[in-house]
């Protein structure tokens, strides 16, 4: 007997106690290099919880969105979108961003997962309030995070990585914290990332005259 096809298949979470050392886990290693678009008034160690992210956390914790390469936080960031333009590029900015220790996470990727109710509609559905569920779940069971998959990705290469943390800024001075900048551009400045969207994705950004 099959389960309905045009229906969602994907459940509300476990009880955390049964997701505890249990659900499959992959670790971000200390050093690993992570990418962020970001307005640039904000740190990019920032953990939101306004709820508008896909496994965004309510207050007081937070969650950082982060991608294992800079065409996935590009394509997070305006997958959706044909042709981006140019005035929206101004006042955002490209971080490359390490940890200083290893943090163990959730791997939604894994097909181990689907034992706890998990499918691909995880990374696409827009029912935000049942994907948070998730994310409080598996941060109640002692994960720092998620890795999951990119909604408008269809390679399936590189993965995003969701932080979990207190909510708020935690951006720290090289040194001396969990969260370390290893450098942030203008987002304008870096011609050469959009080329290579153009050239994997088709999107293309449109430029707008200053004076428009």
């Amino acid at each position: 007997m099959s389960a309905p096809r045009a229906t969602s298949h994907l459940s509300t979470p476990p009880p955390p106690d049964l997701l505890r050392d249990r659900f499959p886990a992959a670790t971000v290693r200390a050093g690993t290099r992570l990418h962020r678009t970001h307005g640039s008034a904000f740190s990019p160690w920032w953990f939101g919880s306004r709820g508008h992210g896909r496994f965004d956390l309510a207050e007081p914790y937070g969650t950082c969105y982060t991608a294992e390469s800079e065409q996935i936080t590009l394509l997070e960031t305006w997958g959706g979108i044909r042709v981006v333009p140019s005035t929206e590029l101004r006042g955002r900015a490209l971080s490359q961003l390490e940890l200083s220790a290893d943090r163990r996470i959730a791997d939604l990727t894994s097909n181990l997962a689907v034992q706890f109710g998990v499918t691909a509609e995880i990374f696409t559905t827009v029912d935000y309030p049942l994907t948070q569920l998730w994310a409080a779940a598996l941060r109640e069971a002692g994960y720092a995070g998620v890795r999951y998959w990119a909604r408008h990705d269809l390679t399936h290469t590189h993965a995003c990585v969701a932080l979990f943390d207190a909510g708020g800024d935690r951006t720290d001075a090289p040194g001396t914290g969990d969260y370390t900048v290893v450098r942030t551009d203008k987002l304008a400045d870096r011609g050469e990332v959009f080329e290579e969207l153009r050239k994997r994705s088709g999107i293309t950004v449109l430029a707008i005259p200053h004076s428009l």
